[in-house]
């Protein structure tokens, strides 16, 4: 009784000291960071706070190539996770109202106030395994669509009538915005890189990683630990060497930033014979203030209570974890290439110190696709859940036809697919960039199409075969939500993820909305049926009688 006593009391004092307003300060900083015109003194400070859990992160480092850490144990993980919820608990609990999230606004306004420009500056940390098929493709998306563009919003608003005040001069209305990224690369066979562009690119450590091997998420954490150093990142862009973007940096940066679907429209020919390539918004109220969402990561995630939760789900990925991790904590995300914050990357990076000093990747060795569950995992247990939109920026899919789990786990490959109604299906989703594409595309097409907003399509299926034709042909028909043959005479939809609606609903889109399980119910019953009906672990007669019953 008095070890539990002093275990309880000891857990109120954390929960209560000062490092819980020590915390609010680094948060404070932090934000900071969003802006280039922050002050020296607060640069500085998150600079050493980055570096600090860059630090901590390295101090626990296992050999890169390890799978395993020997001073893992999962029951001492689970009862330290335990004592992070517990601590959070009490400290939501004695407050009296949460001043965070006002105190990392104001610390945002305070340094936009000079200059009224601020920078998003996007890292892209891709995890390849020796060729990067797209690298023209992403140089020019760096080095040409970005740029200043300006919008309204609250914190602008605020800023400006604080300016005024103060006796500066008006700086115009709304934040004016630079949208700048850099790329960080982790291959698995370096030394095979030709690209000297690439090369410059290169993390300095390779973990190796196979296939859904949990090496994949020690090669995200050091490509998190790489963009944090640098002072400028704000956001972190997770993704492979198939993925490319589907809007421009400038684009990218405002829907980011404000957490609004930029729709892919056709270019309309001005006046003066140009045509407009202006993203349209999907607000549909003129000169409305909206909110910068800085501190937001777009992670599409769900728990185990979640009608998105497969059985395949519970026992490769909640089972695994039964014995190391909460249940409440652990969440999947689907895609798992996602975007965070700074704020929650660093959180991440930091976790080991969290956790007095035992790593949390050695949890998820045996879990099915390890970096999907890790991440929005991490996040909860870091309690940033309620800032994550759970909102997909990678368009992606997968066959559930195949016969077999690993095939189901590999995306559809679009390539030779690539045209104006992929990207606008892409955009009118929420996303931003696309995957699989494992070829090299047409960088006239794709430029064309994202960045001068004119109708087009790759023509390189025209050298392909007559058979793999078919093949992409059927994967274009079912991606587009129509199973073309289903031996029964009958369509069936197959993306129940697809936001409908005609264009005039996009404004009322919620990053946050409830999975809408009522599709995926009607193709899980059909697929049942036709499984039941036909596959041969399915052909007992006393299963098949239940069934229809």
């Amino acid at each position: 009784m008095s070890n539990n006593f002093r275990s309880l009391l000891s857990e109120f004092c954390d929960a209560t000291s000062s490092s819980s307003s020590a915390s609010g300060g680094a948060i404070k900083q932090k934000a900071s960071l969003n802006n280039s015109s922050a002050a020296t003194s607060s640069t500085a400070s998150s600079s050493c706070t980055a570096a600090a859990a860059v630090k901590s992160s390295s101090s626990n480092a296992v050999e890169p190539t390890s799978t395993t850490d020997p001073s893992f144990s999962a029951s001492l993980l689970k009862e330290r996770v335990e004592r992070i919820m517990r601590i959070r608990q009490i400290r939501q609990s004695t407050s009296s109202n949460n001043k965070v999230d006002v105190d990392d606004v104001d610390s945002h306004l305070q340094s936009i106030n000079t200059t009224n420009t601020s920078v998003a500056h996007i890292a892209i940390c891709a995890t390849i395994v020796d060729d990067f098929p797209h690298e023209a493709l992403w140089r020019k998306w760096m080095n040409e669509t970005g740029g200043e563009f300006s919008v309204d919003n609250d914190d602008a608003s605020r800023s400006e009538m604080a300016n005024v005040a103060s006796g500066g001069e008006d700086g115009g209305r709304g934040a004016r915005i630079v949208a700048s990224a850099e790329m960080y690369v982790h291959s698995k066979n370096p030394e095979r890189i030709q690209s000297e562009w690439l090369r410059s690119k290169l993390i300095p450590i390779s973990h190796r990683p196979n296939w859904n091997d949990v090496r994949i998420v020690r090669a995200i954490l050091s490509l998190l630990e790489n963009a944090l150093r640098n002072e400028k990142t704000t956001h972190i862009l997770l993704c492979t060497e198939s993925c490319i973007p589907v809007a421009t940096l400038k684009e990218t940066a405002r829907s980011v930033l404000l957490d609004e679907i930029c729709p892919w429209e056709e270019a309309k020919e001005g006046k003066d014979g140009n045509h407009r390539t202006t993203c349209p918004s999907n607000n549909t109220q003129e000169n409305t203030s909206r909110r910068l969402h800085w501190n937001q990561s777009y992670v599409d995630c769900y728990d185990r209570n979640s009608s998105r939760c497969t059985r395949f789900d519970e026992h490769n990925c909640w089972g695994m974890l039964r014995d190391s991790l909460p249940e409440e904590v652990v969440y999947k995300a689907l895609p798992g290439w996602c975007l965070l914050s700074r704020k929650h990357a660093h959180d991440i990076v930091n976790i080991p110190s969290q956790l007095e000093g035992m790593n949390l990747w050695p949890a998820f060795e045996r879990v099915w696709a390890p970096e999907e569950v890790f991440l929005p995992t991490a996040l909860a247990i870091c309690g940033n859940m309620e800032e994550v939109s759970r909102r997909a920026l990678t368009y992606c899919h997968w066959d559930t036809r195949a016969s077999n789990q690993k095939d189901r786990a590999h995306p559809i490959c679009y390539d030779g697919y690539f045209d104006d109604t992929l990207v606008s299906r892409a955009r009118d989703n929420g996303c931003l960039f696309l995957r699989k594409m494992k070829r090299q595309l047409n960088l006239s097409v794709w430029e064309q199409i994202v960045v001068h907003r004119r109708r087009g399509r790759d023509d390189a299926e025209a050298t392909i075969n007559s058979s793999e034709r078919g093949m992409r042909i059927n994967d274009r028909r079912w991606d587009a939500g129509i199973e073309s043959s289903n031996g029964r005479g009958g369509n069936n939809l197959h993306d129940s993820r697809v936001v409908l609606g005609p264009p005039k609903d996009r404004a009322a889109y919620d990053s946050r909305r409830s999975y809408n399980s009522s599709n995926r119910h009607e193709d899980y019953n059909q697929r049942r049926k036709r499984e039941f009906g036909s596959h041969s672990n399915y052909d007992d007669s006393r299963k098949r009688s239940h069934w229809r019953r």
